[in-house]
């Protein structure tokens, strides 16, 4: 039901046109007096300006008489003016939401949809990359298995970092992204303590290469156990760069010494030793410290006499080798054999050609 056009009291003590829509700006000052007369002597109508149109003749309403006992009501009308609206009343939808209301009408009640609320799962790829990070963190202590786990740690810490920014907590990724890290840096220090481990149980203090059985000299040695280093006109010559017809100083070693390199001194100056043959043994698994040394005992015999001249049996010379080590043979695929000659005592020159 709509409010007929007609003058009314905008609230302002003035009445106002309404078309039945809307108010215009059409005015009359002036408050009624009870009982429908106003208090000036002619009330002063704004008429419309030529632009605008002029407002249709009034309609009279018809009065309705109210019961003698009920309290006359203000008028309210469709809608009241900029700054002349009335406080608003809260309202409550169904769903939940208050609404105010205006002009004396309720507000509309009619559900909202709820906003958007975080969400709280906890995705996927974060629980995969953290259960990933997990498993490549104990493979990777494991050398046998160490790529496959370095590779697993790097795939569970990208999707760790992937699921950072998707919707949902975020627990998972930060901790997949921190035990990675720290994973790493354990992993690392477990694969080097364990190679550092089995390196030193295999090797031990086994030297470069191991003397066969030296022949003892007669009596105290002329240089002792003083460093080979120190020698006069001593080199220290590593065993790869050893030569046939290097002459050595007598250098008493023992079970415990570390041998890598040896001392060579020009043959002119008395020394005791001279490396007369190198051969390399058939290659394959380390056949063992007492097989090896039986081969290289052999070869160096059967060389024997073709070096100094006379046959080992009737030589006043002797002679050792030295032969790889099983950490040599494994890690610096050393197959190689030195034969040395040996003469109780000094001598100066090559024992080449010798015949004695």
């Amino acid at each position: 039901m709509t409010t007929p056009a007609g003058w009314y009291d905008d609230g302002s003590g003035n009445r106002r046109w309404w078309d039945g829509l809307q108010w215009t700006e059409h005015v009359v000052t002036g408050r009624p007096a009870p009982g429908g007369e106003s208090t000036a002597s002619e009330p002063t109508v704004q008429e419309p300006t030529a632009s605008e149109p002029a407002p249709e003749a009034p309609v009279p309403a018809v009065p309705i008489t109210p019961p003698a006992d009920a309290e006359p009501a203000p008028f309210v009308p469709p809608y009241t003016l900029a700054g002349q609206m009335p406080a608003p009343a809260a309202t409550t939808s169904p769903a939940g939401t208050t609404y105010p209301a205006y002009g004396g009408y309720p507000a509309a009640s009619w559900p909202v949809a709820p906003s958007p609320q975080p969400a709280t799962g906890v995705p996927v790829v974060g629980i995969i990359g953290l259960v990933a990070v997990v498993i490549g963190v104990v493979c990777a202590c494991f050398p046998v298995i160490a790529i496959a786990g370095w590779a697993l740690l790097a795939v569970g810490f990208v999707m760790s970092l992937i699921s950072l920014f998707l919707r949902g907590r975020k627990w998972p990724g930060i901790t997949g992204l921190v035990v990675a890290v720290i994973g790493a840096v354990l992993a690392a220090a477990v694969s080097f303590l364990v190679l550092a481990t089995s390196s030193i149980a295999e090797n031990g203090d086994s030297p470069f290469a191991a003397p066969g059985d030296r022949p003892s000299s007669e009596g105290d040695s002329p240089t002792g156990r003083e460093d080979p280093s120190t020698i006069e006109g001593a080199e220290m010559v590593p065993f790869e760069e050893l030569e046939v017809g290097d002459c050595l100083p007598l250098v008493e070693y023992t079970d415990d010494d570390v041998i890598f390199d040896l001392p060579v001194v020009p043959c002119a100056q008395p020394h005791t030793d001279e490396i007369y043959l190198i051969f390399d043994v058939e290659d394959g698994e380390f056949p063992g410290d007492d097989a090896l040394g039986v081969t290289a005992s052999d070869g160096c015999l059967a060389a024997f006499e073709s070096y100094v001249g006379v046959s080992y049996d009737v030589s006043e010379l002797d002679y050792y080798y030295y032969q790889p080590t099983k950490s040599s043979w494994n890690h610096a695929s050393d197959r190689t054999v030195q034969c040395i000659l040996f003469s109780y005592e000094e001598v100066t020159g090559t024992l080449k050609g010798a015949n004695y």
